[in-house]
């Protein structure tokens, strides 16, 4: 496929011919062939110092050769690099970009990562590619900063930023782009809306690339979004994964006594070498570098073998179990559902300006949360007509509505205009009910409480959730404390703090045991159906 920013030669230079016979030859296949032209003309930092010949490794080698095929079948590349630690993703794709826009006129490439160092030490690369290369092939630059190099005579520019950064990467058109460490920007939607603007569509996109790397942070944020419906065949991207085991200095000679069983990981090791056919030299290498880290999980997202592990929660961080999650996304065919088994739904409203934030509706039947629905951008008058259609659709006998913010109004209307025995209201901030065998407090409010029995519910199985990774982030996304001798679950600011949106979907769910159901009365047709809950007991009263 012909390439959309056609290649232009270098600035005339005289080149011996004692010293590089095919002059034309040679120039055109530095300009075509990126892995050549980076082992005769790119430097690098050695790790074991100094400066060496930029000769790419297995894992740069696997990532090239699939944006290569990417690009040759759809003409654009759109890619996602999950990765072990310090493979050289982020270098490949700076030499990579440097390449293209020091043989292309008129093109801008863009990096962003998700600290101010990183941004520093991802430009020092580039920098040194720059001052290290060979002066008749060196371009001259009419601009060269702490953050910016321009190739005057080709009009490309090459320039880096820091995500948090207020208006990084808006303005100007960039053809290349490279997100360093997604999985860790603060507001990252923002900054990925904000970007891929900057990128032309359509027709206008061929030739375009944009690759996003990191290595994993928990089964949340945008770039676990991005990778899930990858997954899933949704969209354009593509997942490329490189396995710590395939770096070649990731390996240690033992001890000569050394052997799996006198370990104290023995069961890691032993399960990595079965799967991955490990080397004693990589099983040895792995044992130190768990020691060092302090936990198997921790050793899983740093330096993962399979993308699950990449995007593993931490037990100890997310207050619902994983593997429990996981377990309830099974579908369960054969579990008994309980006649008029109560429907209870809820109501998790956003307002129409909160950028990132949606709404979110479902409703769960006994052991099964039946549905979840997500929706964004919908104002008041909309909310309500949704959640009445809702009602009538999944014939429910509560739907427990947030009442903080917007959906005090929705409530009040609900109530008021033929859904006063449906619609309950839930606010997180009211004083819990349950507590400890000793009566002392067991939660820090409503919230917490109705994540406690959201908790036992999903423990005592079998039950069944929707099979949607966007539910899975949600629910695993929340941590929680009991610093002050009960539950507390962690505010959503705090969350936003370290750059997991608010979990819609798992506050639905949550929502869903703000009560529980104390009685009910059977006549034989559902619409005759009475629930009575803790909420009726102690505010109406009601036999």
């Amino acid at each position: 496929m012909p390439n959309k920013f056609p290649i232009t030669q270098l600035e005339p230079v005289i080149i011996p011919k004692e010293r590089f016979q095919g002059e034309r030859k040679l120039r055109l296949k530095m300009s075509k062939n990126f892995p050549f032209y980076a082992k005769n003309l790119l430097r690098v930092l050695s790790k074991g110092g100094g400066v060496v010949p930029f000769e790419l490794n297995r894992a740069q080698l696997h990532i090239h050769a699939a944006l290569e095929a990417q690009y040759k079948k759809i003409g654009r590349i759109r890619a996602l690099v999950c990765k072990a630690r310090q493979m050289g993703c982020s270098t490949y794709v700076a030499g990579r970009f440097y390449h293209r826009v020091s043989h292309r006129k008129g093109v801008n490439a863009f990096v962003l990562s998700h600290a101010q160092d990183t941004t520093k030490k991802l430009f020092k690369i580039t920098r040194m590619f720059y001052d290290e290369s060979d002066g008749e092939f060196k371009p001259s630059t009419t601009a060269a900063s702490v953050n910016e190099l321009s190739f005057g005579n080709l009009k490309s520019t090459y320039y880096v930023g820091t995500a948090g950064t207020k208006g990084v990467g808006r303005g100007g058109t960039v053809h290349y782009f490279h997100g360093s460490e997604v999985g860790f920007w603060l507001n990252a939607d923002e900054h990925f809306g904000g970007i891929m603007q900057s990128i032309p569509t359509g027709t206008l996109s061929e030739g375009t690339e944009v690759i996003l790397e990191s290595t994993g942070n928990g089964p949340h944020g945008k770039f676990y979004e991005l990778c899930m419906a990858a997954r899933e065949g949704e969209g354009e991207y593509q997942i490329i994964f490189t396995p710590w085991y395939w770096q070649d200095e990731y390996r240690q000679a033992p001890p000569v006594n050394w052997g799996i069983r006198e370990s104290p990981y023995e069961t890691l090791i032993q399960e990595q070498k079965e799967e991955f056919n490990l080397s004693k030299d990589q099983m040895y290498w792995l044992e130190l570098k768990r020691s060092e880290l302090g936990s198997d999980w921790l050793f899983r997202q740093e330096y993962p073998c399979t993308l699950d592990e990449a995007f593993q929660q931490s037990g100890e961080e997310s207050y619902f179990d994983a593997e429990i999650v996981d377990g309830a996304r099974l579908p369960k065919p054969d579990m008994m559902d309980v006649e008029w088994d109560v429907r209870v739904g809820a109501l998790d409203p956003a307002g129409s300006n909160k950028k990132g934030d949606r709404t979110g509706i479902g409703h769960r039947v006994g052991r099964r949360f039946e549905n979840i629905e997500y929706f964004r951008g919908m104002k008041a008058p909309a909310l309500v007509e949704m959640a009445r259609k809702y009602i009538e659709k999944w014939e429910l006998d509560r739907l427990y509505v947030d009442v903080g913010g917007l959906g005090g109004p929705i409530y009040d209307y609900l109530s008021r205009n033929g859904y006063g025995r449906v619609v309950r209201p839930h606010n997180g901030a009211n004083t819990a009910l349950d507590l400890n065998p000793d009566g002392s407090r067991k939660y820090a409010n409503t919230r917490a409480q109705s994540h406690g029995r959201c908790k036992e519910w999903l423990e005592d199985g079998p039950v069944e959730i929707p099979n949607i990774n966007e539910l899975r982030t949600d629910l695993l996304a929340t941590r929680y404390n009991q610093d002050k001798g009960y539950l507390q679950m962690e505010s959503k600011k705090e969350m936003k703090s370290r750059g997991v949106k608010s979990p819609d979907g798992s506050d639905v769910l949550v929502m869903t045991f703000t009560d529980k159901i104390v009685s009910r009365r059977l006549r034989g047709q559902r619409e005759s159906v009475k629930v009575k809950t803790e909420y009726d007991e102690l505010q109406f009263g009601l036999a």
